[in-house]
């Protein structure tokens, strides 16, 4: 299930509904790809649709436009409130 913060929404100056689409629809095909056996990495290079892993590794199915941070993908309330994530 997606979750939108709304008062980070509001600090980086962007719309929470639109976000909220975004996320949907980026869930949906994440959850079906999932149901595939394959899955999104992103990294320091981009993002890529990858399949299942063998002893040689994950063969790399597509490559994806956009920004893809990679990580532990970790994220927590920072002092002043709002969730932050590594940067």
């Amino acid at each position: 299930m997606t979750h939108v913060y709304q008062e980070e929404c509001e600090a980086e100056g962007v719309d929470p509904k639109r976000i909220a689409q975004i996320a949907r629809g980026i869930s949906r095909y994440a959850r079906e790809l999932e149901s595939m056996g394959l899955g999104v990495f992103g990294g320091g290079t981009g993002g890529t649709i990858r399949g299942k892993a063998d002893s040689r590794g994950r063969l790399v199915l597509a490559t994806l436009d956009g920004e893809f941070d990679g990580g532990d993908g970790a994220y927590g309330a920072d002092d002043d409130g709002l969730m932050r994530g590594e940067s």
